[in-house]
């Protein structure tokens, strides 16, 4: 457990951490780039250790010179701790000028010295995790949130001796009981540096043994073991050829350390893994482990928890709990974690841990607990999905009783044919037949498809919808993707109208919901969909039900169309006023895009004396002269995206949507340019599988306007001067089914009473001689477009980034 803090003034505390957090403000002064803002924890630490004395701190000594040359030299054991660690910290320190170092440590001599000394470890842990949390994946270093390590260390219990691979800055470290002994390995030397900062805070030099090194490559011997082995290993990180001769054949970081862990065990050893929930269902090697961990009673329980809740990426999570000694043997503990799970301001989630470790203590079945026999994991072919358990009973008949698989022929399919893909498939109760007249045929790629030659309903088993379609076979064949499931229907127990209408109903698709898997696209088993149940009165009573539905449909259609028909008479009387000038800019605007190709051709030719030409350019204009040619090009198109819609200014209805791949949103922002901004943009992209397969629902002029609005609004407002520490960071996060995009900047806050309200009311501008008021008026429609209207502005809250922009958009699948 966390050593108590002596409690001198809970307000006394917190006006510490405040002064200390107004240091960052002397950062972004300084030539520090963000990445580096940890520097602030260093000298924190070494001011508490006396390193810089007040009258130090007003000679003329060259702090710089002073605080490595005290370092290095000093024989005082408090000192020497640091030694190790300079060169971790040496940028930051050389990057700052001797005035901004004085000004941090002149703010850190006017702190209450008790209250810090006394209470050092909890305000050296706040710094910690807020800058964490507020540089994100930009920052590089990430920490685990303290309410997990918490969680974790509840159901850890007292263990005397543990090892922590993959350490990071040792959260498991840090709260040891006074009988504990812990071994951590972190492989990053600025991340160990960091941690080893926090052991020294917490003063637990003699129980804990926190080294830099390798935990693939220098596992501990084999005869060495633990009561506790405990991590976070770095998730997605797949095991290359560099550890193939230690990690034998798997590919996966938790695979491997899940395997090595269990024999690296005492016979009451229990380990625990925080790992992405594809482990949990995946097949190939994660399955065969699984089937070894259930086969041998050793999986106690697992925890799973929604994307979002880690700084660093958007992944769903799980605690696996391994134990060789369990309290409960045959049975597995299933317990779900988003019922504690709480979002603040900028929708970043928390978990409640002390809820929840008082929520499963009883060790009984709760709403969020279930205790499940092995043998029905096993039935469940080692699933250990989480949701799967807790799935709602329903009174009706499961759909293997009204349906039958239509296989389909595999055999003697043509070259080319109408082949369906899930977005051919229609997701509408009412208008549910597919047409096979508006489809074109295409060339069919075998063994991948199969030929279907007769009626049958069509299911998706990929993303968040089946897609309940109709296929009425008349003399001609269709054939279909392997996501897609074809099923006759017994139609002398259930109506084809009905059925479809149940299968939209929520209570089957939360059933199906129960049972869907994966991570990156969501996906169904067969066996699980045909186990779905559904309610099924007599056939007299479907029928009626769905005729009262369908007459209702049918009233609102035409509504529907006597509006369209109103409004399309209003668009054919608005005429063009917007032509003219469109013609006017026609011809200047073709001369720029022929002469950028005439000059990238020339210059593509003409190497002689060119290059020498470019590097000068580069070094000037920190961009190339080709790259500077094509974003003359790209930009010159972009604005004839926007003239040809913009007849009456920018008028949404006129940039149709589609859905624009998660790739393309990669390139979108990848391109784009620091070119006549005063700050450094820093992209984090999207990484990871299937970006092609996925995407959001906007239109890309749109989506690039509204990036050029929100950089063009940071160079106008947030900085004063170009500066090397200017820096707007741009950040692309998959958190479940949404697409978070955050735009953020460590220049000046917005003036005190200017908030999203203000941004967004159209002429409304923080600085009257520097705007006109549109660009936060457009920002907010085309957000809303994108079906993001509840956007979030987080102003003055981050002192390391006091304006922070957030969007959250719907990812759909493509197909």
């Amino acid at each position: 457990m966390m050593k108590n803090a002596n409690t001198i003034s809970a307000t006394t505390i917190e006006n510490i951490k405040t002064r200390i957090w107004s240091v960052f403000n002397v950062l972004r002064n300084e030539n520090v780039v963000a990445r580096d803002y940890y520097i602030v924890l260093f000298f924190l630490s070494v001011f508490k250790d006396g390193i810089i004395s007040k009258e130090t701190l007003f000679s003329e000594t060259d702090l710089k010179k002073m605080i490595c040359k005290t370092i290095n030299e000093s024989s005082n054991e408090t000192i020497v701790r640091y030694r190790p660690l300079l060169d971790s910290f040496k940028s930051g320190i050389e990057n700052m000028s001797d005035i901004g170092i004085r000004e941090i440590f002149q703010v850190f001599h006017g702190l209450d010295k008790k209250c810090l000394s006394e209470n050092f470890p909890d305000i050296f842990d706040s710094i910690l995790y807020r800058i964490s949390q507020s540089q994100g994946r930009f920052g590089g270093e990430y920490i685990q949130p303290i309410e997990l390590t918490r969680l974790i260390n509840a159901l850890a219990g007292n263990s005397a001796k543990i090892f922590n691979p993959f350490a990071g800055f040792a959260s498991f470290g840090v709260i040891l009981n006074d009988n504990e002994k812990y071994f951590g390995q972190e492989i990053d030397q600025r991340t160990w540096a960091i941690g080893t900062l926090r052991i020294l805070a917490h003063e637990i030099g003699n129980q804990v043994k926190y080294i830099c090194d390798d935990s693939i490559k220098h596992w501990p011997k084999s005869l060495e073991k633990f009561d506790l082995i405990v991590a976070n290993p770095p998730f997605g990180m797949r095991i290359g050829n560099y550890y193939h001769d230690i990690a034998g054949n798997y590919s996966t970081v938790e695979s491997f350390f899940i395997d090595r862990g269990l024999s690296s065990l005492t016979k009451s050893g229990k380990l625990i893994a925080l790992i992405p929930q594809g482990f949990l269902f995946q097949s190939g090697q994660a399955r065969q482990l699984r089937e070894r961990l259930l086969d041998q009673d050793l999986v106690d329980a697992v925890i799973s928890f929604p994307g979002g809740l880690l700084y660093n990426t958007g992944m769903s999570l799980a605690i696996l709990v391994i134990s060789k000694k369990k309290d409960t043997p045959g049975f597995v503990r299933f317990i779900d974690g988003t019922a504690f799970i709480e979002t603040n301001s900028r929708r970043e989630k928390q978990l409640n841990d002390i809820a929840m470790i008082s929520a499963i203590s009883d060790n009984k079945n709760a709403k969020f607990v279930r205790h499940i026999e092995i043998e029905k994991v096993w039935d469940q072919d080692y699933n250990l999905s989480v949701s799967r358990y807790f799935r709602k009973e329903i009174d009706g008949v499961k759909l293997r009783e009204i349906l039958e698989v239509v296989r389909g022929e595999r055999a003697n399919i043509p070259a080319t044919g109408k082949f369906i893909q899930i977005k051919n498939l229609k997701d509408d109760k009412f208008n549910f037949k597919l047409d096979l007249s508006s489809l074109e045929d295409m060339e069919l790629r075998r063994p991948a498809v199969r030929m279907i030659n007769e009626s049958c309903l069509l299911l998706a088993t990929r993303w968040r919808t089946i897609k309940p379609t109709y296929f009425e076979y008349i003399n001609e064949s269709l054939f279909l993707s392997q996501d897609i499931l074809s099923f006759k229907i017994d139609e002398s127990i259930v109506d084809l109208k009905y059925l479809i209408n149940e299968l939209h109903a929520d209570y089957v698709l939360e059933q199906l919901e129960f049972v869907r898997t994966g991570a990156i696209i969501p996906s169904l088993r067969k066996e699980d969909i045909l186990d779905a149940v559904i309610k099924l009165p007599s056939l007299a009573e479907q029928r009626a039900k769905v005729q009262g539905l369908f007459e209702l449909s049918n009233k609102i259609q035409k509504l529907q169309d006597e509006r369209d028909a109103l409004a399309h008479g209003k668009l054919i009387r608005q005429f063009n006023e917007f032509s003219s000038l469109k013609h006017t800019l026609g011809r200047p605007r073709q001369n720029i895009l022929d002469w950028s190709d005439n000059l990238l051709d020339f210059l593509n030719r003409k190497n002689e004396g060119f290059e020498l030409l470019n590097k000068a350019f580069a070094e000037f204009y920190d961009i190339d002269i080709i790259s500077a040619l094509k974003e003359i090009k790209r930009d010159t198109n972009f604005i004839t995206d926007v003239l040809e819609k913009g007849e009456n200014g920018l008028v949404l209805s006129e940039y149709e949507k589609q859905t624009i791949s998660l790739l393309e949103i990669n390139s979108i922002v990848g391109e784009l340019s620091n070119n006549g901004f005063i700050f450094k943009i820093k992209k984090l992209l999207l990484k990871g599988e299937k970006l092609k397969e996925r995407g959001i629902y906007a239109n890309r002029t749109l989506f690039k306007i509204l990036l050029d609005n929100l950089l063009t609004n940071a160079n106008k407002y947030a900085f004063d001067k170009k500066a090397a520490g200017n820096d707007v960071i741009i950040e692309l996060t998959v958190v479940e089914t949404s697409l978070l995009l955050e735009i953020k900047n460590n220049g000046k806050p917005f003036p005190k009473n200017f908030d999203r309200e203000k941004f967004i009311t159209k002429y409304s501008t923080a600085d009257s001689q520097n705007g006109s008021g549109i660009g936060g008026y457009d920002i907010h429609r085309i957000a809303t477009e994108f079906n993001n209207p509840d956007w979030i502005l987080s102003l003055n809250k981050d002192p390391l980034f006091p304006v922070i922009f957030i969007f959250q958009f719907p990812i759909k699948l493509i197909n």
